[in-house]
């Protein structure tokens, strides 16, 4: 049972509830019109073009009221109340509102069945432009969050592929002091081979060296030629 409550709530708050009651209206609206516009045509117009006449004129004219009501946003304020206006007077024209041949209460009854039409036509064109409106706006934030989904799983997925490269820059950064500590330790190693041991002299290669050992100030064994081991070291 609240399935079915709930199904006829969206059913009567859906734009095609209003769109129906609107059409019936219309519908309404659009005979009276016709009716009124029968009356006044002058008799000069008969048969087939008087048909045509009003049946064209009723449409144009319930048309461009439906059209300009749903529409008042675009248009001035003081035409869409001018046609609304207009709308009621010919109501009451078709019913016989202006009539003096009648008891008060009657044209009471009359006005106020000629405002209530006129003011459910309009309503209801109001209704159906604002959930309209409503609708597009809806299906506009559908897209737009679908847009933003997109963006945001692109975003996650460079998020991803930028972590990757960064724990892997990382990964290098470390091997690379690593290497440059070995190349430190190689270096020191390379540059103690032709030092002197003596004075602490920095050569420029092993032979210089030996050559500058026998020669040292500081050697105490100066003038003598170091042993295979002493060159060594």
């Amino acid at each position: 049972m609240e399935k079915l409550f709930l199904r006829l709530a969206n059913a009567i708050m859906s734009v095609h509830a209003i769109l129906l009651i609107l059409l019936f209206t219309l519908v309404g609206l659009l005979t009276v019109t016709h009716t009124l516009f029968n009356e006044v045509l002058p008799n000069s117009i008969q048969g087939f073009e008087r048909v045509v006449a009003t049946w064209g004129l009723s449409v144009a004219w319930e048309a461009s009221l439906l059209i300009c009501t749903v529409s008042s946003q675009l248009l001035p304020k003081r035409i869409t109340s001018l046609m609304a206006l207009c709308s009621g007077v010919i109501v009451l024209f078709f019913i016989h509102a202006f009539a003096n041949d009648q008891p008060p209460l009657e044209i009471i009854k009359r006005w106020f069945v000629g405002v209530l039409i006129t003011l459910v036509n309009f309503l209801y064109t109001s209704l159906f432009f604002a959930r309209w409106k409503e609708l597009q706006e809806h299906k506009n934030l559908a897209s737009r969050v679908a847009e933003l989904e997109t963006s945001l799983e692109a975003k996650a997925a460079e998020l991803i592929k930028t972590q990757y490269q960064l724990t892997k820059s990382k990964q290098d950064v470390e091997r690379l002091v690593n290497n440059v500590a070995e190349l430190e330790v190689f270096k020191k190693s390379e540059i103690e081979k032709v030092t002197c041991s003596f004075c602490r002299q920095v050569f420029s290669s092993v032979y210089v060296l030996a050559s500058h050992r026998t020669k040292c100030n500081v050697n105490p064994k100066k003038d003598q030629r170091d042993s295979v081991f002493e060159a060594v070291v």
